[in-house]
């Protein structure tokens, strides 16, 4: 189990030669987490509560990207999570739930261009409300997809949306999502992520799987064709001599008629 808290405010400024990153902290925040589980299988849960304000903004270049985003943050909130995981073998499931209580104003917008294609997305909600959000990713070797769905109940607005089509690192990710609430929301997320580099693995060890059965073919076909053949040639042999002597019991049945 592990706990964190959090009293003072905190601000960073980062600058390098292709990013401006800027950051205001005046938060206070409590997190509790425990887990357990194994390379297979673990759950997790986890308890947090914040009160205060949090800006961020930045922008620059990223591997050929332009990217530019900013936040402001100046809630109340408390958050009950759970999370499981089950891998195996490049076949697994991940779920998470997040059960919250929310009061205040909320702004975000991140947009990222480029080379690897795009990635937008924004949102602003205001108000006290209260819902449940939750997750599923399904992972089958090269493709995995992930759908959300949430539901916020309260005194407040959002409205919100993303999506994404980028090509990175071999892996094609798609990817939509929207939410609109007034009194009562609904929030709908969808994401899939197919790894042609996985796929082209997949199918490499394919092609070498039938390769080597096409030399093991190729080795035992001549004798299993000279097997057949001598089977072949006995059968025959066999059935000559069960013809011959059935030849010779019907001349000795006309013999006997004939005496």
């Amino acid at each position: 189990m592990s706990v964190e808290i959090k009293t003072k405010p905190e601000s960073n400024v980062s600058v390098t030669s292709t990013q401006v990153n800027t950051s205001i902290d005046n938060s206070i925040s409590v997190n509790a987490e425990i887990g357990t589980g194994n390379s297979n299988a673990n759950i997790s849960g986890g308890a947090s509560v914040k009160t205060g304000t949090v800006i961020s903004a930045g922008a620059g270049l990223d591997n050929q990207n332009v990217f530019v985003g900013v936040s402001y943050s100046d809630t109340t909130e408390a958050h009950l999570t759970a999370q499981t995981n089950v891998n195996y073998h490049g076949i697994g499931n991940s779920t998470s739930v997040d059960a919250y209580a929310k009061s205040g104003t909320e702004l975000e917008a991140n947009l990222k261009v480029g080379k690897n294609g795009a990635d937008v997305n924004a949102g602003v909600s205001s108000g006290t409300y209260v819902g449940v959000d939750a997750e599923t990713t399904v992972n089958m070797r090269g493709v995995s997809g992930t759908a959300g769905a949430g539901v916020t109940v309260g005194d407040h607005v959002e409205i919100g949306g993303s999506a994404k089509a980028t090509y990175e690192h071999g892996k094609i990710n798609v990817g939509v999502s929207g939410d609109v609430a007034v009194l009562v929301g609904a929030e709908v997320d969808l994401d899939v992520t197919v790894d042609t580099k996985q796929i082209q693995k997949d199918v490499t060890t394919a092609t070498n799987q039938v390769i080597k059965a096409e030399h093991i073919i190729e080795q035992e076909a001549p004798h299993v064709v000279n097997t057949a053949c001598n089977e072949i040639k006995k059968t025959e042999k066999q059935a000559e001599k069960e013809i011959k002597k059935a030849g010779n019991d019907i001349k000795k049945a006309f013999k006997k008629i004939k005496l």
